[in-house]
C-alpha cells in the first residue's frame, strides 16, 4: 500500500530536507512535483513541491482467510496428514453445433463505364443587330421659302454680287438621305468659301437655322439644307477621299499610326468611309470641338511600335 503526501520549502533540496527528517525510519521514495518561481519583486512566486511516496506493508487478517476457507466446505482427513478434495462433477459438454460457413457471394464484375461521347455543338448563328434606318429629314416648302430669304438678304447685306437658289437636291449618308441643295453663285461668292470650307459652313448654319425658327414647327431639332458655291463640297469630297488613300497607303507601308489634321464632322465621316475600302487600318478621332482629328491606325501583325520621346535637356542645367 503506497501514501503519497506533499512537502513544500523555497527550494528543492530544502523540501528534500524536510521530507527526510519527517519521515525518516519509514521506506519512502521522492518525486519532484513542482519546481520553485521566483516571479518579478515576489509577485507570481511559488515554493518547490516535492511527492513523498510512503511503502507500507498490508498486515494480514488471519481470521478472516479462515472463514474463508471453512466457507468453501473442504474435506480434511482424520490423521491431519493432509486434505483432499471433493470430487469433482463431471459435466458432460454438449457438442458444439459448427455454423455453416456462409461462402463468399461472387461478385458481378463492374462494367466500366463508357466515356460519353460530347455532342457536337451545334453552331450559334449570330443574329445581326438590325441597322438602323437613316433619319429622313422632311424639310417644308415654307422652310425652304424661309432658307432662300435669308440667304439673298444676307448677300445683299453684305454687298457681295451673288444671288442664291435652289438646284435639285443633295444625296449623302448612309441610305441616301437627300436634302436641298442651294447654290450660291456670282462674281463675288468664291470669297464666301472661306480655308476648307469655314465660312461656307457658317453660312449653311445660319440658313438652317433662320428656316427652324420660322417655320414655327417646334417638334423638329434641325432643318437641313445643303449650302454650296462653285461646287465646292463636291471638289472638297474628292480631294478629302484622295488623301485618305495616301494616308492609308502610307500607313501601310512604315507600319504606323499616321494623324491627320483637324476637320469638321462633315470632312471627318468622309474619311471614316474611304478608310474602310482598305485593309489592316482602321480609324478613330481623338480631341475636341475644333481642334477634333482622325488617326488612321495600322493594325497588321507587323505593326511598329512607337518608341516613347526622351525628354529634352536643358542645356542650362547640363
Amino acid at each position: 500500500m503506497k501514501e503519497e503526501i506533499i512537502v513544500t520549502g523555497k527550494t528543492v533540496e530544502e523540501a528534500m530536507a524536510a521530507a527526510a527528517v519527517k519521515y525518516s525510519g519509514e521506506d519512502v521514495s521522492y518525486e519532484i512535483a513542482e519546481m520553485p518561481k521566483k516571479g518579478f519583486l515576489g509577485i507570481g512566486s511559488s515554493p518547490a513541491k516535492i511527492r513523498v511516496i510512503i511503502n507500507k506493508e498490508e498486515e494480514i487478517d488471519l481470521s478472516a482467510i479462515v472463514s474463508s476457507v471453512k466457507d468453501m466446505k473442504v474435506a480434511t482427513n482424520k490423521g491431519g496428514a493432509g486434505t483432499t478434495p471433493a470430487p469433482e462433477k463431471k459435466v458432460e459438454k454438449k457438442p458444439v453445433e459448427k455454423k455453416a460457413e456462409k461462402k463468399p457471394e461472387k461478385k458481378a464484375p463492374e462494367k466500366k463505364a463508357e466515356p460519353v461521347k460530347a455532342e457536337p455543338k451545334k453552331a450559334e448563328v449570330k443574329k445581326e443587330a438590325p441597322k438602323k434606318e437613316p433619319r429622313q429629314i422632311v424639310v417644308t416648302d415654307e422652310e425652304k421659302a424661309y432658307a432662300l430669304e435669308f440667304a439673298n438678304t444676307l448677300l445683299k447685306n453684305m454687298e457681295i454680287d451673288a444671288t442664291a437658289s435652289y438646284d435639285g437636291i443633295e444625296t449623302a449618308g448612309e441610305g441616301g438621305t437627300s436634302y436641298p441643295r442651294l447654290v450660291i453663285a456670282g462674281e463675288g461668292a468664291g470669297i464666301l468659301i472661306g480655308h476648307h470650307g469655314e465660312t461656307l459652313d457658317a453660312i449653311q448654319y445660319l440658313v438652317n437655322l433662320s428656316a427652324l425658327r420660322r417655320g414655327g414647327n417646334t417638334q423638329k431639332e434641325f432643318v437641313k439644307i445643303v449650302v454650296d458655291i462653285e461646287n465646292y463640297r463636291q471638289k472638297r469630297e474628292e480631294t478629302l477621299r484622295g488623301l485618305a488613300a495616301r494616308m492609308a497607303a502610307k500607313a501601310q507601308k512604315y507600319k504606323r499610326n499616321v494623324v491627320l489634321e483637324p476637320m469638321n464632322p462633315y470632312e471627318r465621316r468622309i474619311i471614316h468611309s474611304e478608310i474602310q475600302n482598305f485593309e489592316n487600318v482602321s480609324t478613330h478621332s481623338v480631341g475636341s470641338d475644333e481642334n477634333r482629328k482622325i488617326v488612321i491606325t495600322y493594325e497588321g501583325p507587323d505593326k511598329v511600335e512607337r518608341r516613347p520621346r526622351r525628354p529634352r535637356r536643358d542645356n542650362n542645367n547640363a
